[in-house]
Order: C-alpha cells, then sequence, then structure tokens
C-alpha cells in the first residue's frame, strides 16, 4: 500500500462520515431556532441531526415552489387568479381574526371594566339608532345612489 493510496483513503474519509442535515422535517425543534441563530449555535433535533440555515431555507423555499406549481394551472373561468388569491387572503384575514378574538377575549375583558357588563337594552338602542342615521342618509333629498359601470358594459362610439 503506498502513500497515494493512504491519501486517497484519508481525503475520502471525512465525507463518508458526515452527518445529513434536517432542515423542516427536524423533530423536536423549531426550524425558525436555525434560522434566527446569530450566536451560532449548534442547533439538533431529536435524532442529533444538525438542523442547519441553508437546509430549512431550501425546503422553504422547494415548499414555495411546491405551492406555485399546484397554484398554477389553466382554468377555464374568467379571472381565476383572482379569485383564488382573494379566497387565500381570506383564509389568512379569517386567521388573524381567530388569532385577535384568542388575545382579547371580551368576556374576559368586560368583568375589569367599571359598571360592570353592558346592558342589552343600551346595545339594541345603539343598534336602532345607527339603523335610523343609515336609512336617513339613504333617503335624503336629493341622492341618488349610481351604480358604477365598468366600462365592458357601457356603449361606446368609436370613430374611424
Amino acid at each position: 500500500m503506498g502513500p497515494g493510496l493512504f491519501l486517497a483513503l484519508l481525503m475520502l474519509a471525512p465525507t463518508g462520515r458526515a452527518e445529513t442535515a434536517a432542515g423542516l422535517d427536524a423533530q423536536g425543534v423549531d426550524p425558525r431556532a436555525a434560522i434566527e441563530n446569530k450566536y451560532g449555535l449548534d442547533v439538533r433535533d431529536e435524532a442529533g441531526r444538525p438542523v442547519t440555515r441553508e437546509q430549512v431555507l431550501s425546503d422553504l423555499k422547494g415548499a414555495a415552489v411546491t405551492r406555485a406549481a399546484q397554484n398554477a394551472f389553466t382554468s377555464s373561468l374568467p379571472k381565476a387568479r383572482a379569485i383564488l388569491s382573494a379566497l387565500e387572503l381570506l383564509a389568512d384575514a379569517g386567521a388573524a381574526f381567530r388569532l385577535a378574538a384568542a388575545a382579547f377575549a371580551l368576556p374576559e375583558l368586560l368583568p375589569g371594566l367599571p359598571g360592570g357588563g353592558p346592558k342589552i337594552s343600551v346595545l339594541w338602542m345603539l343598534l336602532l339608532a345607527s339603523s335610523a342615521v343609515t336609512v336617513a342618509f339613504c333617503r335624503r333629498h336629493g341622492y341618488r345612489l349610481t351604480p358604477s359601470l365598468s366600462r365592458q358594459s357601457s356603449i361606446e362610439v368609436l370613430r374611424c
């Protein structure tokens, strides 16, 4: 066995022992801890695999590409892409409202207010007053509801 073979085995040995890094599949650790690791700590999951920033970011990029590929379809409906993005925005808004409702639970906040809980009669009076003001505003003299017409539904005269 010559020194060349020994040197080749020595060069190949570290690559055989390299640990495979975990990304989003890391168990028992938040992948954001690896992304926000500003002190350079060794972040490992339950299986002892290192969780690296590069692997987490590449997994996130792959998930975004997969999601875009799932959403990229050809539809016969007009403006289907706008409807899909509006539905996704509606789902995000719903999640935000659920989070806000959990953070500001009204039944937990009301007992701490002076005077106790709200009286139902006061709430009904406010509701009736707001509806009366709305009706009075809509029934004003000279007030006319003008529907907004799109350019596609209006008649245009073309001159050559």
